[in-house]
C-alpha cells in the first residue's frame, strides 16, 4: 500500500489496535485523527489517480479520534491522548478502556457531551443527515465546509460506482456500567463509508501513521489541542508519547 499524497516519512500499521498503537508510538510516527483522513480522501479524489482514491477510499482507516459513551452521553474527542496510550497492557472491559467519572467529567468540559437519543445511528444516512448529523460534524472537527465536501464525494462515487443512495451512517456501542472509550473507524467506499466506534480496541485496525518531523512540532501541537499550560504537564505528555531518552536530553 503506498501513496504519495504524503510527502513525509509514513507507515501503515495492521494488526490489532492495542498492539499496533505501541510500535507506532515507538517509531515516532502520529497517528491520523477522522478530520485527517476525511481530508486526504478529498484530496486523493482530486488528485484523480486511480492508486490513491483506491488507497484512501476503498479501505477502512482507524484514527486516533475516540469515542467516550456512558449512561446515554456521547463524547467525540479528536485527538485522544488515552488511545495513544493503548497497549495490549491496557485493562479493557468488553473491548473499551474503562475511564474513571473524574475522566468523563474532564473530557465532557473540554469536548461537550452529545445525548444518543438526539442522534441517528446505527443505519444508512442521507446526505442531508450527514451534513446536519452532530457526530459527523465533530468528527470534521466542526469545519462545516469540510464536512460538506467530503459528504458530495463520498455520495457522488458511492452512487457511481456502488448505486448506494444512503451511506456514511454513523455506528455506535451499546452502553456500559462505566464510562468507556473506543475509537473512530472510517469505513471504505464499499462499506457504505460509515463512522464506526463499535470495533474493540483488541480488534483487526488499520492505522496510518506520519513521521514526527522533529521534538518542537509534536509539543506546540499538544499543547494547542490540549491546552498544557505548566511544565508539569507538558512533562506528563512527554512520557505519554513516549518520546525517547535521547530526545528529552
Amino acid at each position: 500500500m503506498k501513496t504519495n499524497l504524503v510527502q513525509k516519512d509514513y507507515k501503515v500499521f495492521e494488526g490489532s489496535y492495542n498492539s499496533k498503537m505501541p510500535l507506532l508510538v515507538n517509531e515516532d510516527y502520529k497517528p491520523l485523527t477522522a478530520k485527517d483522513v476525511m481530508q486526504y480522501r478529498i484530496n486523493a479524489f482530486k488528485s484523480k489517480d486511480k492508486d490513491e482514491f483506491d488507497f484512501w477510499l476503498n479501505h477502512h482507516w482507524d484514527t486516533i479520534t475516540g469515542l467516550v459513551y456512558y449512561n446515554g452521553n456521547l463524547i467525540v474527542q479528536p485527538n485522544s491522548q488515552l488511545l495513544l496510550n493503548v497497549n495490549p497492557e491496557s485493562k479493557l472491559d468488553n473491548g473499551s478502556l474503562i475511564l474513571t467519572p473524574e475522566q468523563f467529567k474532564e473530557l465532557s468540559k473540554k469536548h461537550g457531551v452529545l445525548k444518543r437519543k438526539k442522534v441517528i445511528s446505527n443505519k444508512n444516512l442521507t446526505k442531508r443527515e450527514v451534513k446536519e448529523h452532530p457526530i459527523w460534524l465533530k468528527l470534521a472537527q466542526d469545519d462545516k465546509s469540510l464536512l460538506n465536501e467530503y459528504a458530495d464525494l463520498i455520495f457522488s462515487k458511492a452512487k457511481e460506482i456502488y448505486n448506494y443512495e444512503e451511506n456514511m451512517g454513523v455506528y455506535l456501542p451499546d452502553d456500559q456500567k462505566n464510562p468507556a472509550l473506543r475509537s473512530w473507524c472510517l469505513g471504505g467506499l464499499v462499506r457504505r463509508s460509515d463512522a464506526n466506534a463499535s470495533y474493540v480496541l483488541y480488534g483487526y485496525a488499520r492505522l496510518f501513521g506520519v513521521r514526527a518531523q522533529n521534538f518542537g512540532s509534536i509539543l506546540e501541537k499538544l499543547v494547542q489541542e490540549e491546552g498544557l499550560k505548566n511544565p508539569e504537564e507538558v512533562r506528563k505528555a512527554i512520557k505519554l508519547y513516549k518520546i525517547t531518552k535521547e530526545l528529552m536530553q
